[in-house]
């Protein structure tokens, strides 16, 4: 049923090659039993709702890996234009973030029976619901929150035309707010792709670049022929010089955000997990290794806590950058940043300093004491270069063989210099 249905009623789906039109029907299926679809009013629903209303969003999101609209659960089919109780006005569509999407199913079939009036409620709504997943930080596709970043300031000048009705090409509804100005694109993207790319191509090719697909490409399955990112630099350089306060520097920085971008998007997804992996492997992991590293470093206490200190303090600098991507509260985040982040990066000085070796020396020292006390055999050394933790790590290198510093009169003792300053012994021998 669903091909003869879409072959009839979307002409999107009808234009696909036959392994296309494949993927699309496996994608719709999985929407539709993702979503809850709800007849409102009387309204009865059919396969040819769930179905038509699936493909608009199939439509949309093709280009993309993340399909789902993660954040959307139900859909409510109005037989025609309804009435808000939230809003207190006549509606033909509305979407909120918790994750309902109410459509007029007379308005939205209206869509796609006239395909170049520049009017579709399904892939206007949906574009809505695509960026409401955005927003809310859902599970939503990162090729297309990378691009969004970008097309919010390269749309920026057209919205403000079109609001100050500088602008007759697209509906003037679009310039109620940079939201409406997306749906309204996307609309125009997909009903009249030739005549757009012609008046506006540069909002027409981000729209390309952030949906990974181009309407106008009918032969082709809708693929994007060439990814014009240098054209579109220089578009956007030129076209912010000319009619705009964007200058290249500020559309070229936006280009170099990707990265960032993905890493923010990656932390808003997985931050507060790997906040609390970090937290139990500094607490149950770190703890014993930092115990490890003092016993064999030459170094003192206060000095391990100060860098201990210094890392923790490295971990609340992140706050300013993360909190808005973390669910957590301030004390909760020090927690993190001492115990997570501080113990972690403290052992990594320690690891790296101990493997990575710059120098040695090797130096004498008389014994003047010895003896075996609480903690085990206790050593006093004098000369110079003498230190409590020199004492202490020799003492932990010779362990149960005390019992050679009888005849012993004085040390030679050979040490590494790891690339942080910190020594470590090597070799102990005894000067009879």
């Amino acid at each position: 049923m669903p091909y003869n249905l879409l072959k009839q009623k979307n002409s999107y789906f009808k234009n696909l090659s036959t392994e296309a039109q494949g993927v699309f029907v496996s994608r719709l299926y999985n929407f539709m039993a993702d979503k809850s679809f709800n007849g409102k009013e009387g309204l009865v629903i059919t396969d040819e709702i769930k179905v038509l209303i699936s493909a608009s969003a199939i439509q949309l999101t093709f280009g993309l890996k993340d399909y789902m609209i993660s954040h959307l659960s139900d859909i409510n089919v109005f037989p025609h234009i309804f009435f808000s109780n939230y809003l207190k006005t006549n509606l033909k569509g509305l979407n909120t973030q918790n994750g309902i999407l109410s459509l007029s199913w007379n308005d939205f079939k209206e869509g796609y029976a006239t395909e170049d009036d520049k009017l579709n409620l399904g892939l206007h709504e949906l574009t809505h619901a695509l960026n409401i997943d955005l927003d809310i930080g859902g599970n939503y596709d990162e090729h297309f929150s990378v691009y969004f970043r970008k097309w919010e300031l390269i749309a920026s000048k057209d919205y403000n035309d079109l609001k100050e009705k500088r602008n007759t090409f697209l509906r003037s509804y679009g310039g109620t707010n940079m939201h409406e100005f997306l749906a309204v694109c996307v609309e125009h993207f997909f009903e009249i792709p030739k005549e757009f790319k012609k008046q506006l191509p540069h909002l027409y090719n981000f729209l390309m670049l952030m949906l990974n697909q181009d309407p106008d490409n009918i032969t082709g399955d809708y693929k994007v022929r060439v990814y014009p990112e240098k054209e579109l630099q220089e578009i956007g350089s030129s076209y912010g010089k000319k009619e705009s306060d964007l200058n290249e520097q500020k559309v070229n920085n936006y280009f170099n955000e990707e990265c960032y971008s993905l890493w923010r998007n990656f932390l808003q997804r997985n931050g507060i997990y790997l906040a609390m992996a970090a937290t139990f492997f500094g607490l149950f992991g770190g703890l014993p290794l930092l115990i490890w590293f003092w016993s064999t470093t030459i170094i003192s206490i206060g000095a391990v806590f100060i860098i201990f200190f210094i890392c923790g303090s490295l971990g609340l600098l992140q706050w300013k950058y993360v909190k808005e991507y973390l669910e957590m509260e301030y004390h909760q985040f020090s927690m993190y940043a001492f115990s997570g982040f501080g113990m972690c990066l403290i052992n990594i000085v320690f690891l790296l300093n101990t493997f990575f070796p710059i120098h040695s020396a090797t130096r004498s020292f008389d014994i003047v004491t010895y003896k075996t006390g609480n903690q085990g055999m206790e050593i006093t050394l004098s000369g110079e270069g003498n230190s409590s933790s020199l004492e202490r790590n020799v003492a932990s290198y010779f362990g149960d063989n005390y019992r050679a510093f009888y005849k012993a009169k004085k040390i030679t003792i050979t040490t590494s210099t790891g690339i942080f300053g910190m020594d470590r012994i090597k070799n102990c021998d005894f000067v009879y």
